[in-house]
């Protein structure tokens, strides 16, 4: 799949709020009817009604992903020009497919549309009629604005994508070279420790069929002692794995729902976040991951609060969204997936749906 096909659709995120309010210009589609051209009334009618199937179809491009964009595309330019021989206010819908052309295609395609339009808008007006030129002007000029925004949108699109991609190819790299550490380190440690064991059990072995029986249960008390060591070894290599951090979930939880347009609120007590071990660190950085993914695939909300204080001896974590629900959601793997790693925590896990969405989370602390 390509970058382009991963684009985020016109009705996400920040773009959504440009995409729905741009339809106010289309109004512009009736001031040549209220101002300048005469037509009949049916003629209103009809045209008014391809104003409202440009609406719906300019709707359904806009949610839907790329591949379905040149099929809108056809119908909305058919809209246009069929409207554009009543109306020149018809003109004003290339402007909308200019943008979502900008956005959805390269650069050559973008332009050699744009001229096409232009120069078939410029035909169509000289065709109604020379008086209409100066709207025909403008019509023409919007579409090349709104295809220069489409370009720019897309080019800042693609580099977010790309910055992302790097972020995450740069995250696997860290990650490869922390798991090579562990196991050299492992390596080292149990490879000594392994071969010295092994000796003494041969030593041990030995001894016993030469009924050297204190001399044996010496070397075996040696090993009891050798394995206990490489145990405790073990144990601390492997907590020395990088856990995941706290405080960077919650960075990348703001910056995933501010290109969203949803604000996020965090209230965290720099007492709380060292008084969490490395498994809390993870496992709540991990439910951080799981509610952003929540909030952006299922909310409508557009503020977020996160707060993480410490009361006596729990630590609390909540989230609240500025929404409410009717009824309780079906609880799918998301949920399950939460209250999974809630538990391995040992926290009272509690989620309500009015007022307000939230989730809370009380965590149990070592006494200080």
């Amino acid at each position: 799949m390509s970058i382009t096909e991963t684009l985020p659709l016109l009705a996400e995120g920040r773009k959504k709020k440009w995409s729905y309010s741009s339809l106010i210009f289309s109004l512009f589609y009736f001031v040549p009817l209220l101002f300048g051209t005469q037509v009949s009334a049916n003629a209103v009618l009809l045209l008014s009604a391809g104003y409202l199937l440009f609406v719906l179809v300019y709707l359904a491009c806009i949610h839907h992903s790329v591949r379905w964009v040149p099929y809108f595309t056809v119908a909305m330019l058919m809209l246009a020009y069929a409207t554009s021989f009543i109306n020149p206010g018809g003109a004003i819908i290339f402007g909308f497919i200019a943008f979502i052309v900008g956005y959805y295609y390269p650069f050559k395609i973008g332009l050699i549309f744009s001229l096409l339009i232009v120069s078939s808008i410029i035909l169509v007006s000289i065709y109604n009629s020379a008086n209409e030129l100066f709207f025909t002007l403008l019509a023409s000029l919007n579409i090349v604005v709104l295809l220069i925004f489409g370009m720019m949108e897309r080019k800042e699109t693609l580099f977010q994508l790309k910055q992302a991609q790097h972020a995450d190819s740069i995250g696997t790299l860290s990650a490869l070279e922390e798991r090579e550490r562990i196991g050299r380190d492992l390596h080292d440690i149990a490879g000594h420790s392994l071969s010295v064991i092994s000796l003494k059990a041969q030593v041990a072995d030995k001894l016993l069929a030469n009924g050297k029986i204190e001399a044996a249960q010496q070397e075996v008390r040696a090993l009891a002692t050798l394995t206990q060591t490489l145990l405790s070894e073990i144990r601390q290599t492997v907590s020395g794995i990088k856990a995941l951090s706290l405080s960077e979930a919650i960075a990348q939880m703001q910056a995933k729902l501010t290109e969203h347009d949803i604000e996020l609120s965090v209230s965290v007590e720099p007492d709380t976040l060292k008084r969490l071990n490395a498994v809390q660190h993870t496992q709540l950085s991990l439910i951080i991951k799981e509610l952003t993914t929540n909030i952006l695939r299922y909310s409508r909300s557009t503020h977020i609060t996160l707060s993480l204080l410490t009361s006596k001896n729990t630590a609390i974590f909540s989230l609240s969204e500025n929404r409410a629900l009717a009824m309780p959601p079906t609880e799918g793997n998301g949920l399950a997936g939460i209250r999974e790693r809630a538990d391995h925590l040992k926290a009272q896990v509690s989620f309500s749906w009015q007022p307000n969405v939230s989730f809370k989370a009380i965590i149990p602390l070592e006494p200080i």
